[in-house]
Formats: C-alpha cells, structure tokens, sequence
C-alpha cells in the first residue's frame, strides 16, 4: 500500500503540475486514461486505482488519476472536489467516472464541447437498481438516484461493471427503458494486485489448536443472517470445543440489536481504513472464511474481492451458491459452495475436521489468485483492448 499511500499524499499536496502528474505526457503515442477522484477503499482501489497503475507498467497506456479521495459513506462522489485539470481533459482519450447519481447533463455537455472525440466511461461495481432494504446503501440510495444514475449511464459511451452477472443485468435494464441508446456495456474485472500487500510480513498462521472461522462485512453486507441462526441451533452437530468464530466488520448483531451467534466462541474486530484492511486480514490468522448472501439480484452482482483477498492470505472460503464467489471460486479445490444450513454444517465439519483438506485448499487458492486473478498479460489485455 506504501505506493499509493505516497501517490495519494502527492496528488493531495504537489501543486506543480509537472510534479503531481509526472506520468503527463503529450505526444509519447500511448493510450490515455484519466481516472477521476477515486475513494481509497475498496471501490476506488480495485475499479480505478490498481488498474491506473497497472496500465502504466504497459508500453501502451498511461494512465494519470486525477486525485484519491478519503473514502466517507456519508459522502457521494458529487460531494468531493473533482476538479478536472484542463491539460488532461485535453490529454485524454479516456476520462473513467465513478459511479454519479446527480445530474450531470451540464458538465457531460461541456466536456464533449471541449473534445468531442474523447470516450467518457463509467465504472460500477453495485447494482445500485436492486438494493434491497436491509442494506445500507438502501438509506443513500432512493428512486430518484437510481433514474438519475441510469440517465446518467446512457451519457457514456461505455459502462463498465465488475462482473458479468451486473454487465447482463445493466445491459438489459439500458435496452428495455433507453431501446436507442449506444452505451457499450462490458466487464472488466477487479483484480488483486501487489499494490496492496506492500510491506506485508509474510502470511501468518494460526499456530494455535483452535480452528478460527473468519465472518467478514457490515450488518447490512450479512444479509442472509438466518443461515448463521440455524447454524446456531445445528451447532450440537458443528464441533464447539475448538472452534472460534471471528467476526471482523460486523458487531454480531442482527437487525433487532440481538447477538446471532449467542452460545459460540466470539471474537469481534472493527473494521479498519482500508490502507490498512489487508494487514489486519493478515493479522486475524483465519483458517476459513463464511461468505455469505441472500438470493437476491443484488448479491448476485457484487463483486467478489472477499474471496479474492481470502486467496490473496490463503485461506479456503464456504460460499453461498448465491455469492458472486462462485463465478471463480473452484469447488472442492479452492473453496466450497452451500445452500441450506445442512450444506454450510457438512462444509464447516468437512474443513474443521481435516486440516490437510484445510491447507491444500487454500494453497489452491492462493495459487489460482495470483496465476488467473491478478494483473497477469492476459488479463491487462481485456483493459487494453477495451481501451485501445
């Protein structure tokens, strides 16, 4: 993270613009891409700032991102100053937008005036039609955001989406309430990059008898809270002895303030600024990871980097067959999949029960991240051929 910590504090305080965009050059006859004001968190660095700098290690793109901005859920992207410097707008062939909800009509307009033959692009990584009440983007979120954002949308000429489960759905919902609109709609992954484990010791272990259960998210991240309360009542049939739950991001509480897992071993974290989330996963020394999730549009559209940063440390994950895991998760040698509480009772048996099964897989994992999920040359090509 020391790489894009030092970006961040130059970006915020070079006011030289030779100094704070050193990558800035007009004639080199690379692609260019303008990222604009990513948050540092989890959006932020796999949508836009890891892909900015992996491009740059390419001889055919350079990418410059305009500002990193401390992440504030109470904050909308609309909120930050996202100045544009008016010698990238014209160095640019690609200018990358977070997701908006606000109209932006004025500027878009503005912008084409400017260049006409510059590409706007917008990345989501949400499916921001399909919330549904229990989670808190419900409370940002109203109707009047979502038309926005999909009027917004169709102002692109390309929307691109974490995965392919959102790119289908995005892609449907433009052609059934815009049928002559000419958004391209693509995929481009969210991939893990050394970026981010900078400085990291090596992967710690849990040295101790105790096999640790790792439950990672905020109360409204855990939708499908139900499996975990009939895990609870299975629990004569979930070994107790030598099992600790750990709950990091999530206070164990469901929605009517009252402990889920009342009668396991607890161990709770808060959740950490994300500069400093991959050190504190490395930290919890978990065993496995619980993914959960509701079946539900939503869930089924996220992105997936919980597994992703799971395999990063090693550790073997059990997934809802509705997470959006599944679409790289690799059953029986990287993780596990469960539907009902007798499934996620005979995956947790399975794993507390066999470490060699335990390790095996998560050496898959880790080895299946860093050779298919990371910016390897084959997957820096889908970026380039989408932005060529």
């Amino acid at each position: 993270m020391r790489t894009i910590l030092e970006l961040k504090a130059r970006l915020k305080n070079e006011t030289l613009f030779s100094r704070k965009y050193p990558d800035y050059e007009e004639d080199d006859d690379k692609v260019h891409l303008l990222y604009v004001s990513p948050c540092l968190d989890s959006t932020g660095y796999y949508r836009a700032i890891t892909p900015a700098l992996e491009l740059n290690k390419t001889s055919s793109h350079c990418a410059i991102i305009t500002a990193i901005e401390t992440f504030n859920f109470n904050k909308r992207f609309e909120d930050y100053e996202n100045l544009i410097d008016e010698k990238l707008l014209y160095w640019a062939d690609y200018v990358i937008f977070p997701v908006i909800f606000s109209d932006i009509d004025f500027f878009i307009k503005a912008i084409r005036v400017l260049r006409p033959d510059v590409q706007l692009i917008m990345d989501i990584d949400q499916n921001f039609t399909a919330i549904p009440q229990s989670h808190a983007l419900s409370r940002k979120v109203n109707t009047r955001d979502k038309e926005q954002l999909l009027s917004n949308m169709i102002s692109m000429d390309v929307v691109t989406t974490a995965t392919k489960p959102l790119a289908s759905f995005y892609k449907k919902i433009l052609h059934d309430n815009f049928p002559n609109h000419s958004t391209h709609v693509a995929q481009l992954p969210s991939l893990v990059s050394r970026l981010g484990y900078e400085e990291i010791p090596p992967l710690k272990r849990n040295e101790s008898e105790t096999i640790r259960i790792g439950i990672i998210g905020s109360k409204s991240q855990l939708e499908d809270l139900l499996v975990l309360k009939e895990l609870v009542a299975k629990t004569k049939e979930v070994p107790k002895e030598g099992v600790q739950f750990v709950c990091y991001g999530w206070d164990g509480k469901d929605s009517n303030d009252e402990l889920v897992l009342k009668g396991l071993a607890i161990e709770y974290h808060k959740p950490v600024a994300f500069e400093n989330h991959f050190k504190k996963l490395n930290d919890l020394a978990l065993d496995m990871v619980l993914l959960l999730s509701e079946k539900n549009r939503f869930s089924q559209c996220a992105p997936y980097t919980e597994l992703l940063e799971g395999a990063v440390f090693g550790i073997p994950v059990i997934a809802s067959k509705f997470h959006s895991a599944e679409q790289v998760l690799k059953e029986g040698e990287t993780g596990l999949l469960a539907e009902s509480a007798e499934d996620w009772v005979n995956a947790i048996q399975r794993l507390v029960s066999n470490k060699k099964l335990r390790d095996q897989m998560g050496k898959n994992a880790l080895k299946s991240i860093w050779m298919e999920q990371h910016f390897t040359s084959r997957q820096l090509q889908r970026f380039q051929d989408l932005f060529i």
